[in-house]
């Protein structure tokens, strides 16, 4: 599968890089597969993995973070097709090839194509929309690692069926091996047949429809099918991967309870403030009055001066 980053620097300007791989690494060092050169990049900042044709994004433990959306992403998360990187002064937009099984209803536009060789159109699965050119002399479907059209699942045999072109047409012919398998053509049991333009092949859960060159095919519809069901499976089998989007709808929701018991939590703290200040200058009134009520008893005296007035005398005595 192909991927390609299109990544946009503080001066608007765009340069394209196209991947093929399944891991990408991202950074200022030049041992990375996507050299980004300015200082406020990591050495090695970010990476991708594509896993079953999903996208997984990880800091690499940068200085900077990585955000994606403008949201920090933390450990491994699943990004999608349309969303926005951004580390330093880059940004990093995800785009894919027109024929992408990774193409999603905000990027892909539902329209007629005209095949440019015969090939083999996927109508269902998680492959849902993607194209398999028929080149050589044979072309092998089956679940073993270097078929040409590789289908995962357990119980497909690793050589299903292989297209051999003898020149002129395309012949079917069933694989070799024992089994409930057996070769479905236009919902046909067959060992082997001629094929034409339309023809419809099923393996397993998996559907595709023979195209030759020159005719119409519009992949966009099984793609879209495909996202969603991808997504979904994603959410069942890896755990401990979220969606960037299913995480923006956390973050938004805690910003939402954050929002609803500040006000409260900042009430009680200045309640709580007021109620000790208070206490304590109380305590210290008391304390001041108290004390001096002690020292007026203990150091204080007093005179009393008492004044007798003696009879017939007309004076009066001091005592």
């Amino acid at each position: 599968m192909g991927l390609k980053l299109i990544v946009e620097n503080d001066r608007n300007e765009l340069t394209v890089h196209d991947f093929e791989g399944n891991y990408i690494a991202a950074g200022r060092s030049e041992s990375n597969d996507l050299v980004l050169k300015e200082r406020n990049v990591s050495r090695h900042h970010f990476q991708l993995e594509i896993i079953d044709n999903r996208i997984i994004i990880q800091d690499r433990g940068s200085s900077n973070q990585t955000f994606v959306n403008d949201r920090e992403i933390t450990g491994k998360m699943e990004i999608f097709v349309g969303d926005v990187i951004t580390i330093g002064d880059y940004n990093v937009y995800l785009e894919q090839d027109d024929d992408s099984a990774l193409k999603t209803a905000s990027t892909a536009k539902p329209g007629k194509r005209t095949a440019s060789e015969n090939l083999l159109l996927a109508k269902t699965g998680y492959i849902g929309g993607k194209v398999f050119p028929l080149k050589g002399a044979e072309t092998v479907i089956g679940s073993h690692a270097s078929a040409d059209v590789y289908l995962f699942g357990s119980e497909i045999p690793a050589q299903h069926s292989k297209l051999i072109f003898d020149g002129n047409m395309y012949l079917l012919v069933k694989g070799d091996y024992k089994g409930k398998y057996s070769l479905i053509v236009n919902d046909m049991e067959i060992d082997s047949v001629d094929m034409r333009n339309g023809d419809e092949i099923k393996v397993d859960g998996f559907v595709f429809e023979f195209i030759e060159k020159g005719e119409e095919y519009d992949p966009v519809p099984y793609q879209i099918i495909a996202e969603e069901a991808r997504k979904e499976k994603l959410r069942k089998d890896i755990k401990g991967i979220k969606s960037v989007h299913d995480d923006e709808t956390t973050e938004i929701t805690q910003v939402k309870r954050i929002s609803f018991k500040s006000p409260l939590l900042i009430g009680i703290g200045i309640g709580i403030t007021v109620l000790a200040v208070a206490i304590i200058a109380v305590m210290i009134y008391l304390k001041k009055n108290n004390g001096g009520s002690e020292d007026s008893g203990a150091k204080r005296s007093f005179k009393v001066t008492v004044e007798k007035k003696v009879p017939g005398s007309g004076k009066t005595s001091v005592a």
